[in-house]
């Protein structure tokens, strides 16, 4: 009567499942006319049970509360808690007709279907993770510390609990691994703040846990939610990775990878299952997430040695539900003995680097599959150090800052604030010597970092991959560099010694003031700002916008180029000789900012662009840049290098957004075949890499003429990879967009904004029409010396 569509009078016919040591399962099936109606039973095995186990009820609370949420999960009909009905309460559940791989290995398959299992599982913990467990009612599983007591991290927790359940395991035939692996977990606990992130854990997530489509590499249920709780989220990761280090033992319950040819298997290795995980843009929004993963590691095979250790003890009690649950003592010496190991090698590697940056100054990482440039020793250092410290500390931390931007936003009440976390980044980056990498080998000043322009760009491209970020954690985002540049190669001591020095020890951040509204700025000639001069120095008037940096609450000077008036100049002078740069501070005396402007909707806070009015601002005589009109000439010399860092972040944005269509390609079913099996998808990938390589050679080539023979003379080279690289991004990230579908164009990946990004670099520093003129100019005028 309770259960919608079961017959009390019809035959039923109940199978227990064989899978699994935990609560019994069983398949109900009952004909209906010419149709099998079908439910699953889970209960809890009868006996004396250890305390907390096999905690049906929770289970049934965290099927129902996770139903509407983005974890696939079946539905749940009823819960029983009368023992008297069949013996031990139990719950009824929906029955999904899928797959369900009980070995990690998984053989039969090719290797790109095992690669899209494994993605898939990752994708699905990801969604686990960000849960939000007050919004679904899952917040009363929080374990909350007794009053007057110091709060235990999950891990700490764990540990006691496991402890516990393993001394009530005890047999005569025990071995001393446990205890071991239980003193050095005791000893070696972290208590930093990192072992204190929590969000929803699963407690058991492995591939066999998981019912896949029929068909395709999707998840359409994670089942065995008993041993879920309020946790680490390593607590999960770790236990998906107990695989690599587990032997496939024939006809017994140790079933992994260690030993498999994984590359050719198509299954990722463990590095790349977690940088999969942290790289996901729904990977849960916690600072410092990978810290400790070898304790969370060490702990996972103690856990399931205390479990092993319960599934034995049980089998002699005779009440165990598995056939080959007397085996289970050698299991777990088994994992104790590897959660030693484990303990062991972090002793031995710590300060070294961590397991998911592994390998990721490899093959096909930027700059390792280059034509052969000489190449210094620092820069080969620089790369390898800039790879690992983006997926150290700037994959994983991206929307951790999105996330801690916007909180501070609500907690001040403005969107110009800065995240704390920003700030630590930086620190980070100074310690390894990531800063200011753009200062390049230049004749005209000393303040270089001793690497060439074609090195450089290769690790712009690196920092392209999130422009939003890793620029500035490196000191290395625009318009500071254009600015330090134009001060290093320009500046006067006094004016690098108030300016230069605390931009390059990012004290403070600075603006670039050359757009106007009232007329085409694309014409730099058409520049109205007046820079009229005074016995005390110069009265400045004018009309600015798109002035980048000027929301910033750390923009503390403006480079801004105007013009002295006509009438009062004191030579004659051509239009390219009428406009001057000049450095006016943002706290002067009728600098006003009129507003702020968004680009496609996105405000870049808390960077931002303005609009300003300068309402006659006084600034000294020594503020001026070189001298009077020589506005133009300094331009020349700033925007030939910026160009290229502009253009080497777009290759980095656009082989970031080939990665994840192709990603997203190999997971989607679409006309019952994967995405990545479509024609237009399989060319769109295709005509992707070959734009990106083309586009990369140009800039590179841009790049080697500036250091060889200079801004002026590599100009038209640069002009050509301003117009290419935007269009060829844009295009790149329009198709990795059209992959994702509905996904692609809102705030759930991050090519939108990188899509508004492309398309402002079309406008900024020059509109593609001024490129192609230039271009078109100097084609003719070496047509004609060659006649």
């Amino acid at each position: 009567e309770h259960l919608k569509g079961f017959k009390k009078d019809g035959k039923l016919r109940i199978t227990q499942f064989s899978h699994g040591q935990s609560n019994p399962t069983y398949l109900l099936e009952q004909m209906q006319g010419d149709r099998v109606c079908q439910w699953v039973l889970r209960k809890k095995p009868p006996g004396k049970l250890l305390p907390s186990a096999h905690m049906i009820e929770r289970e049934y609370l965290i099927y129902k509360a996770l139903y509407k949420t983005k974890v696939p999960v079946p539905v749940v009909y009823l819960l029983c808690e009368d023992e008297s009905i069949i013996g031990t309460p139990f719950f009824i559940m929906e029955y999904l007709k899928g797959r369900v791989f009980k070995y990690p290995a998984l053989s039969k398959m090719r290797p790109g279907e095992r690669f899209a299992i494994y993605q898939a599982m990752v994708q699905v913990l990801c969604a686990l993770h960000s849960v939000d467990i007050y919004e679904v009612g899952l917040d009363k599983l929080q374990r909350k510390s007794k009053q007057g007591t110091k709060p235990r991290s999950f891990a700490e927790r764990q540990l006691r609990r496991w402890t516990k359940q393993f001394n009530a395991s005890r047999t005569e035939d025990d071995s001393t691994e446990m205890d071991t692996l239980i003193e050095k977990l005791g000893r070696e606990l972290p208590k930093d703040s990192a072992m204190f992130a929590q969000c929803l854990v699963h407690g058991d997530f492995r591939l066999d846990n998981l019912i896949f489509h029929p068909t395709e590499p999707r998840v359409l249920a994670v089942i065995d939610w008993e041993l879920a709780s309020i946790g680490h989220p390593l607590s999960d990761i770790s236990y998906i990775c107990m695989a690599y280090y587990l032997p496939a033992i024939p006809n017994s319950p140790v079933q992994g990878l260690k030993g498999l040819d994984l590359n050719r298997a198509g299954i990722p290795s463990q590095a790349q299952i977690l940088r999969s995980y942290v790289n996901a843009h729904g990977s849960p929004v916690i600072e410092d997430l990978m810290a400790h993963f070898e304790y969370h590691l060490a702990l996972s095979f103690f856990r399931m040695a205390a479990i092993a250790q319960g599934v034995y003890k049980r089998s002699k009690q005779g009440n165990a539900s598995g056939k080959n649950a007397s085996m289970f003592n050698k299991y777990a010496i088994f994992m104790a003995s590897i959660g030693n190991n484990v303990l062991r090698e972090k002793s031995q590697n710590d300060g070294k680097l961590p397991y998911y940056c592994k390998d990721v100054e490899g093959e096909g990482s930027p700059g390792s599959n280059l034509p052969r440039f000489k190449f210094s020793k620092k820069f080969e250092k620089l790369r390898v150090e800039l790879l690992r410290f983006m997926q150290e500390h700037i994959y994983p931390n991206e929307r951790v800052l999105f996330k801690q931007h916007h909180q501070e936003s609500i907690k001040k009440g403005s969107r110009w604030v800065i995240p704390p976390l920003l700030e630590k980044l930086k620190l980070e980056a100074q310690k390894r010597g990531l800063w200011n990498m753009f200062l390049t080998k230049n004749k005209h000043h000393s303040f270089d970092q001793g690497l060439t322009n074609v090195e450089y760009a290769i690790l712009c491209e690196i920092l392209g991959r999130v422009p939003w970020l890793a620029p500035e954690v490196t000191n290395c985002s625009a318009p500071d560099t254009g600015n330090m540049e134009v001060l290093a190669m320009y500046g006067t001591k006094s004016q690098q010694e108030k300016w230069l020095v605390p931009l390059m020890e990012g004290r403070i951040r600075s603006c670039f003031a050359m757009t106007e509204p009232r007329v085409a700025s694309s014409d730099a000639t058409n520049i109205q700002t007046t820079i009229t001069p005074t016995d005390t120095g110069y009265l400045i008037n004018g009309h600015k916008w798109w002035t980048s940096g000027a929301m910033d609450p750390r923009c503390k000077i403006i480079v801004l180029m105007g013009k002295i008036p006509k009438n009062i100049t004191k030579k004659k002078s051509s239009q390219h000789h009428a406009q001057s740069m000049i450095l006016v501070p943002m706290d002067a005396k009728g600098v006003t900012v009129k507003r702020h402007l968004t680009v496609f909707g996105y405000d870049d806070a808390p960077h931002g662009h303005a609009e300003v009015i300068f309402d006659n601002v006084h600034v000294p005589k020594d503020c001026m840049l070189l001298g009077d009109g020589r506005g133009f000439e300094i331009a020349q010399g700033r925007l030939g290098p910026g160009r290229i860092h502009h253009c080497m972040r777009l290759i980095g944005m656009a082989e970031r957004a080939l990665e994840m269509l192709i990603h997203r390609a190999q997971l989607r079913v679409a006309f019952k075949r994967s995405l990545v099996m479509h024609g237009s998808i399989t060319q769109d990938i295709a005509k992707s890499r070959v734009e990106i390589e083309q586009c990369r050679l140009l800039t590179l080539q841009a790049a080697e003429m500036i250091d060889r023979i200079g801004n002026q003379k590599a100009r038209k080279y640069v002009a050509m990879i301003k117009v290419a690289a935007p269009n060829m991004a844009l295009r790149v990230i329009d198709r990795a967009i059209q992959g994702f579908g509905g996904m692609g164009v809102c705030q759930d990946t991050v090519l939108a904004y990188m899509w508004a990004a492309a398309r402002t670099l079309r406008l900024a520093d020059g509109p593609d029409e001024v490129h192609l003129r230039t271009i078109a100019k100097l084609e003719v005028r070496e047509h004609r010396s060659k006649l």
